[in-house]
């Protein structure tokens, strides 16, 4: 094992779930995003030296953070139970937004350690790091987030120990429309609100939906790929927690997208589109339809589906 003196990573925000793949499909964008810096520290174990961009709300105690127990599960990979890892964290995305904030961090974090100590774990170890984090935010290590974000592109995330992940082929120029109004809904009030029965005419549509969207993506067929982003299982019981969510659909459909729904388990939404300038006019629809639904200041992000995930960076600490 080698180590350099400190390392700065990034990770993305992510589309959980992409409407027709519950807990199963995610895609990454470009920007915005977390970073971490992780440095070697005298002693053993992982400290958390600041949180930039929380609000004071995220707590520093490493086994209680994301990227305090991503760092742990990495280090217990290491073998080397005497290693010390100080990390910092700049929150570049917000919290409780559907926009696989705890992924992003956690992803970020075991990249970073791993880096920090010159390990060169492959990427299903990392990913596995990762969702230890991720189930102190969530209660479970779900995938779907926390895939896109450590691979980059469409992952596909088969359950297992450990999990399968297939990235998928992305159509030329598709882009998305990530908008994100001023409201929150934590992971946990999300999941809670979900049927534990589900009828078999859904399950198969959804299914069926799944299926064709990977077909779609092979064949850069579009037009098949907008109609199979239909969700039976998450959006009828979540959107309720969305103000102006079947206007922000409609107005994202209106302004020309293929599909548009929940970002994750929401308040966040999103609409894939053909072009970045599609893109760009989804989001503006988007925004004004939630403004008009009393959430005002919605923040746009816009951007192709990224192609590279998580990654190290050069230069000194900022953040995302």
């Amino acid at each position: 094992m080698t180590d350099v003196g400190s390392v700065r990573a990034f990770a993305p925000a992510t589309v959980g779930n992409v409407i027709c793949g519950f807990d199963v499909l995610g895609l990454a964008l470009e920007r915005p995003g977390d970073e971490v810096v992780a440095r070697r520290s005298d002693g053993a174990g992982v400290t958390i030296a600041a949180i930039h961009g929380d609000d004071g709300r995220l707590s520093l105690d490493p086994s209680e953070n994301v990227v305090g127990v991503a760092a742990e599960a990495v280090i217990a990979r290491s073998g080397a139970a005497d290693v010390g890892v100080e990390l910092e964290l700049w929150k570049g995305l917000p919290l409780a937004a559907g926009m696989g904030g705890s992924a992003a961090s956690a992803v970020a974090a075991a990249v970073v350690t791993d880096a920090l100590l010159g390990l060169q774990l492959d990427r299903s170890s990392l990913l596995a790091c990762a969702l230890e984090g991720e189930r102190v935010a969530a209660g479970a290590g779900h995938p779907d987030n926390a895939a896109p974000c450590l691979y980059g592109g469409i992952a596909l995330s088969r359950p297992g120990d450990p999990v399968e992940v297939v990235r998928l082929p992305v159509p030329t120029g598709l882009a998305v429309a990530l908008v994100h109004p001023p409201h929150e809904i934590l992971t946990g009030e999300g999941r809670s609100v979900l049927p534990q029965l589900l009828p078999l005419e859904d399950a198969v549509g959804q299914l069926a939906d799944a299926g064709a969207f990977v077909a779609a993506l092979h064949d850069g067929d579009l037009e098949l790929l907008g109609r199979t982003l239909v969700d039976r299982i998450a959006e009828p019981a979540r959107k309720a927690l969305v103000p102006g969510f079947d206007e922000v659909r409609r107005a994202a459909l209106e302004a020309g997208a293929l599909g548009a729904g929940l970002s994750g388990s929401g308040p966040s939404m999103f609409a894939l589109c053909r072009t970045v300038s599609d893109a760009e006019e989804a989001a503006s629809a988007m925004a004004a339809a939630f403004e008009a639904a009393g959430l005002e200041g919605a923040d746009r992000h816009v951007s192709a589906v990224a192609a590279e995930g998580a990654r190290i960076l050069p230069g000194s600490t900022g953040a995302a």
